[in-house]
């Protein structure tokens, strides 16, 4: 989801505005810098390389170990930065970065309730901290907890107002609790907000087609395809709006498209 990366580009816009605050008095902040240019290119390795030298020079240096975690993040090796992220925390018990970068990484992982103990902290050294309630919020949805995670997005609406991920995935609770009218107007203030979301169009579909309004549906599938072409469920669900509406060779067609797409 958008709020992953979104947290890591919090998280990378804290450590270089701790550096520039600091200086680099000690020497290892100079190989931070080098590891903070090097993320901001995309360069995992050579960022790696970077805080493996700041970590050398001085061994207790946090947020050496919280940005490095953010490269190993970003190459997908989880595990690692789980382990920088314990060793930041240990270092800096303070910092909500990183439990929300670990509990994202547990989140990853699967490990719900390992994420949310994370979240929970996070938000317990900050408050104010939106994409966390956004992040809890995810994980309480992937439990079946639906409404922590409308809770949880409220929150995170009345802390920013113009994130739409807060408002689709509210959608998604009220749409899995038989909401459908709650659920298409969180829909549609996430489109109001971001109108090329593709997920809020499939999510506003899905719920049209619950409704039995297939005609909208198919509206919202097709966007959803205009704006991701490559999405097999919008493909599939909007067949069997076809299919409701007795179009069959429409049907048949989208069928046929998201199974060459890879849908099963």
């Amino acid at each position: 989801m958008r709020y992953k990366r979104m947290i890591i580009l919090v998280i990378c816009a804290f450590l270089a505005t701790v550096i520039l605050t600091l200086g680099c008095g000690n020497p290892a902040e100079e190989y931070v810098v080098k590891g903070e240019s090097f993320l901001k290119l995309e360069q995992w390795d050579e960022a790696i390389a970077a805080y493996n030298k700041a970590i050398e020079i001085d061994p207790n240096f946090a947020k050496a170990y919280l940005d490095r975690g953010t490269a190993y993040y970003k190459k997908g090796e989880k595990d690692k930065t789980i382990a920088d992220c314990t060793k930041a925390i240990e270092l800096d018990p303070t910092d909500s970065h990183s439990y929300s970068l670990r509990g994202l990484a547990y989140y990853d992982k699967g490990d719900y309730d390992k994420a949310i103990a994370d979240y929970n902290k996070a938000i317990e050294i900050d408050p104010k901290y939106t994409m966390i309630y956004l992040g809890r919020g995810t994980a309480y949805y992937k439990k079946g907890e639906k409404d922590k995670t409308i809770a949880d997005c409220t929150k995170a609406i009345e802390l920013d107002p113009t994130d739409s991920r807060s408002y689709s995935l509210r959608g998604m609770a009220y749409y899995d609790k038989g909401d459908f009218d709650k659920a298409i107007a969180d829909y549609n203030k996430a489109i109001e907000i971001d109108p090329k979301y593709a997920k809020a169009y499939l999510g506003r579909g899905n719920t049209y087609y619950k409704k039995g309004e297939y005609e909208n549906a198919i509206a919202d599938f097709t966007k959803a395809i205009e704006i991701s072409p490559k999405d097999a469920v919008s493909y599939n669900n909007r067949g069997f709006a076809y299919n409701k509406l007795g179009e069959y060779s429409k049907a048949d067609a989208d069928f046929k498209k998201a199974k060459e797409l890879g849908f099963k």
